[in-house]
């Protein structure tokens, strides 16, 4: 029977905020002074030590009454929660203390499991800071997107642009060019075009030099 019992013990280094159904068998080392609830409950917040470490529980009406420091005592049925950023054992509902014994028991003050955990602070910290970082991160990483997709879409018409003079101008241009580029063929043209007016020029000088003029005069 002591196999079995002992089997289902846990260590107080093992309790962690929200632990249930906990069986611990610790040694009463202090006992805080007695504090009422509004409904007129008395409540005492008992330090109790195992070979693992120390931690406080807290002790409500006729059971706190009856502890007293050397007591070792069996708890069944516990759990454990935060209570002002510290951790604490309670007997919960159908939880039981039982004295088993007196003053012969091993334990260890240090570590005190039930005073403040910095480190636990700091998890909660950081696991709200990376959850507001992974928020932060995301709109960026779209912002981001949104600028490259315009500017892959902005390169397409301009390389359209550059390949266009390229490959049309020689078969396309070539025929249409007559028509809408007269460039090439008014170099021809002025060199041709220079012969008519030259006529006409002559001619308004022989008109100037007629003798009709000579003749009103």
């Amino acid at each position: 029977m002591s196999n079995a019992i002992n089997e289902g013990l846990f260590l107080i280094k093992d309790v962690k905020p929200g632990s249930k159904n906990l069986n611990i068998v610790f040694i009463v080392l202090e006992i805080g002074r007695v504090t009422k609830t509004k409904d007129g409950h008395e409540v005492r917040s008992c330090k109790v030590a195992d070979k693992s470490g120390s931690i406080a529980i807290s002790v409500w009406d006729e059971l706190g009454s009856l502890i007293q420091p050397g007591d070792i005592i069996r708890l069944t049925r516990g759990y454990a929660s935060m209570w002002k950023g510290c951790l604490t054992l309670y007997t919960g509902r159908g939880g039981d203390l039982q004295k088993i014994g007196e003053f012969c028991m091993v334990y260890s003050e240090v570590p005190n499991f039930s005073e403040p955990n910095a480190d636990l602070l700091a998890q909660n910290q950081q696991n709200k800071t990376g959850k507001s970082d992974q928020r932060g991160n995301s709109p960026p990483n779209q912002n981001s997107g949104t600028p490259a997709q315009s500017g892959n879409g902005a390169m397409i018409p301009f390389v359209n642009n550059n390949s266009s003079p390229s490959t049309p101008r020689d078969p396309v241009f070539g025929g249409v060019g007559r028509t809408n580029g007269r460039s090439p063929g008014s170099a021809a043209p002025p060199m041709s075009a220079v012969g008519p007016p030259s006529a006409p020029k002559p001619s308004v000088t022989i008109s100037n030099g007629r003798d009709p003029r000579r003749a009103k005069r």
